[in-house]
């Protein structure tokens, strides 16, 4: 947890979402989009986006870099709408506000779309379908304008993973869909020059030792109610999900040109 910044004031809240985030500006300067304890979606959706964003920093993958803070009871009770919306204090999850960026259509405008870091495109991908994040939506792709008309592409809201956001130990059994079906996955394909980008992206998620998995599982904060058991099938349910990554072949999937 960050224990070095404090949310200083309540902004505008212009976010849309089930877990009603909040857009709050911190005391290093910087506004971040806050998931809160107790969110109409539940305290586990913050799990989720913690275990995400852990795992795809080990991937060097485009997440928005995210803090773990401290939100007490008196800041959320000074906020009207902190305070209608009855969240808890403690472990926020709070993402780096990124301004001036733009989302994908749901068209075939995203064609001629030019990403710089075009590289990331696969890897993203098949995490995607490691972790069972069936949200892998436009509104979840954030474009920042980079040079000479291309953009960088960023990861945001990875609250709906392990194919259920409200998981348990028994939902964790089940394995997840190692299979092309959101859009933005397939516009991913159809950026991609070979199935060798893809065998390249599922080794480097294989490669990640079981044990750097536990340490990301074993830090999800004390005050998240994630129990020792479910934290144990946390680890057991995403080093069986690799195995299945090698199943994941596009060769006759890939758009043609």
């Amino acid at each position: 947890m960050n224990q070095n910044i404090h949310p200083f004031k309540l902004l505008d809240t212009f976010f849309k979402g089930y877990s009603k985030p909040q857009h709050i500006l911190f005391s290093d300067g910087r506004t971040y989009v806050v998931k809160f304890k107790n969110n109409p979606s539940g305290t586990r959706v913050m799990v989720n986006e913690y275990i995400a964003g852990k795992l795809g920093q080990l991937l060097s993958l485009p997440v928005v870099p995210f803090e773990v803070v401290q939100i007490e009871d008196d800041f959320i009770k000074e906020s009207p709408v902190l305070s209608k919306h009855k969240f808890t204090s403690g472990s926020q999850f709070a993402s780096l506000f990124i301004d001036n960026c733009i989302q994908l259509l749901r068209d075939s405008q995203n064609e001629h779309v030019k990403v710089s870091n075009r590289d990331h495109l696969a890897l993203m991908m098949v995490f995607d379908l490691w972790i069972g994040n069936t949200d892998r939506k436009e509104n979840n792709v954030l474009l920042e304008p980079a040079e000479e008309g291309e953009y960088y592409l960023h990861m945001i809201d990875h609250g709906r993973c392990f194919s259920e956001a409200k998981w348990t130990v028994k939902t964790l059994r089940k394995m997840p869909n190692v299979s092309v079906n959101l859009n933005v996955h397939k516009w991913c394909v159809s950026l991609l020059q070979s199935q060798n980008e893809i065998n390249a992206a599922i080794e480097k998620i294989m490669a990640i030792p079981e044990k750097a998995i536990h340490e990301v599982i074993k830090s999800i904060p004390d005050d998240w109610d994630v129990s020792e058991l479910e934290r144990e099938a946390l680890v057991t349910h995403l080093v069986n999900a690799k195995q299945l990554l090698p199943e994941l072949n596009l060769q006759s999937k890939k758009k043609k040109k």
